[in-house]
């Protein structure tokens, strides 16, 4: 591919002045043409007089456009502007007449011209079923299902969750829980987002008939990308229980979330983190702490293989109740 590079850089010396796009390598050679995109550390540079080139990132010493590109940045920050060579491996980034970025490290880029999203509607989800069966000198079965649909486009997202758990052995009812949510989230910038959010819970061994809460509050999507997604958020939120032989309790929230999902070792491993804290306003005593962490291993087809740890913290739970409910589960997911 070095040979290649240098035999394209002559070529350079006979095209048109219109091809303003430039590329210099650390080997020296520079190219022209049409800078068409950088994805997955590969750099695409469209030319006259040797088609479209993809040229390693990390072999590119300095980048010049003559018209504006989209530069996405690894922390997600996204700027419009012209590419403008610095230092060795670094770049500036004029934006519109007046504003320019200070250098940054070619390092720092994660994308040029990503595809954009627009109003498009995007659709994804995933479906999960665990459980087992015994039969002999002890009579035992368990349930485990769970699932999440999304629909998102540029402006806003929706999420609809659920989760089922039942459970028993020689006759005798050891779990019995529930949980379905709705949340809204409406995008003010790439990464800043308002939301609205409510979630129905029931736990018959808890004794917990239904705690509702309902929220709003603002996030920031720190990523998201096939590989990397995560999000913080924090609002206020009320919170009703209803219990089956203990007083009912009503009382307002501040609200702590957290949701990352990461796709590592090729592909072939991904792991995923939800959590959510409610702090109780009248009593920091009194607080509700969910969790759901583990991993996927894909199958192909959509499906993968998974275990999760389940984590449940009531602070002030029932009279003559825990506080704490963990459970380990082994699923078979479909994601599409």
């Amino acid at each position: 591919m070095k040979h290649d590079w240098k035999i394209v850089a002559v070529g350079c010396l006979f095209t048109s002045t219109a091809l303003a796009d430039t590329v210099t390598l650390l080997n020296g050679d520079r190219l022209s043409g049409t800078l068409v995109r950088l994805e997955t550390k590969a750099l695409w540079l469209k030319t006259a007089y040797a088609g479209t080139l993809k040229l390693p990132w990390t072999q590119v010493d300095q980048i010049e456009t003559d018209a504006p590109v989209r530069v996405r940045l690894a922390d997600g920050t996204e700027l419009d502007g012209k590419l403008q060579a610095d230092r060795a491996r670094q770049v500036r980034i004029r934006i519109g007449s007046l504003a320019e970025t200070a250098p940054l490290a070619l390092d720092r880029i994660d994308a040029i011209n990503p595809p954009r999203q627009g109003d498009r509607t995007v659709l994804s989800g995933r479906a999960s079923l665990g459980g087992n069966l015994a039969r002999g000198n002890t009579d035992a079965q368990a349930l485990h299902l769970d699932g999440e649909l999304v629909a998102r486009n540029a402006g806003q997202r929706v999420t609809l969750d659920g989760e089922l758990n039942e459970a028993g052995q020689d006759g005798v009812e050891t779990a019995s829980n529930w949980r379905v949510g709705m949340k809204y989230d409406h995008f003010a910038s790439e990464r800043i987002y308002y939301y609205a959010n409510t979630r129905f819970d029931h736990d018959g061994q808890a004794g917990l008939d239904l705690r509702s809460t309902l929220g709003a509050g603002a996030g920031r999507q720190l990523f998201e990308r096939d590989d990397l997604k995560l999000s913080l958020e924090g609002g206020l939120s009320l919170v009703n229980e209803d219990y089956a032989h203990a007083a009912d309790t009503r009382f307002p929230s501040a609200r702590f979330g957290a949701r990352y999902e990461q796709t590592v070792w090729q592909g072939r491993l991904k792991l995923f983190h939800n959590s959510d804290l409610l702090l109780s306003l009248e009593s920091l005593d009194d607080y509700l702490y969910q969790s759901r962490t583990g991993l996927r291993v894909p199958m192909g087809k959509g499906f993968s293989l998974g275990t999760q740890v389940n984590f449940d913290y009531d602070a002030v739970p029932a009279a003559g109740k825990g506080s704490a409910d963990t459970a380990l589960l082994f699923k078979l997911d479909y994601t599409i």
